[in-house]
């Protein structure tokens, strides 16, 4: 499914070009996110044209948690999905480049996503969640 949800790029330079630029600001995870997806610039299947996602009436309020320096899931499409889905709220961890935010410890980001899986609590508004804690390594004696 990955190969036909969009249309990929289908040359080298460009896939080339676009993920140096990329690892420049956002190194966290850019080549391995390009090797993974590189067979679909020759997949044997036709590309599809991206699905319009837009909020409708009766589907829940949308939360989306997002940090801002993630390479293989840009800051930039965070934006995008809120922008189109009207009511959602969105949490920023910011100045951290980790993927799959919601497994690490960070509370402001923690206890919100627990409320909302669990009550379907929001805040009511976006927020601003300063980076996780970064592991300190082991010193030996």
């Amino acid at each position: 499914m990955e190969c036909t949800d969009s249309n990929w790029p289908t040359s080298w330079k460009k896939w080339d070009r676009d993920n140096t630029a990329l690892h420049k600001k956002y190194p966290f995870l850019t080549w391995a996110n390009a090797w993974m997806n590189l067979p679909c610039a020759t997949w044997g299947v036709p590309q599809q044209t991206p699905v319009d996602v837009k909020s409708r009436h009766g589907l829940p309020k949308v939360l989306i948690v997002q940090s801002t320096r993630d390479a293989a899931t840009p800051y930039s499409g965070a934006v995008e999905a809120h922008r189109r889905l009207k009511g959602s709220e969105l949490i920023t961890e910011k100045d951290a480049g980790s993927h799959g935010v919601t497994n690490l410890v960070n509370p402001c980001i923690n206890d919100r996503v627990t409320a909302y899986l669990v009550n379907g609590a929001l805040d009511g508004h976006d927020v601003t969640c300063a980076p996780h804690t970064a592991p300190v390594p082991a010193t030996t004696g």
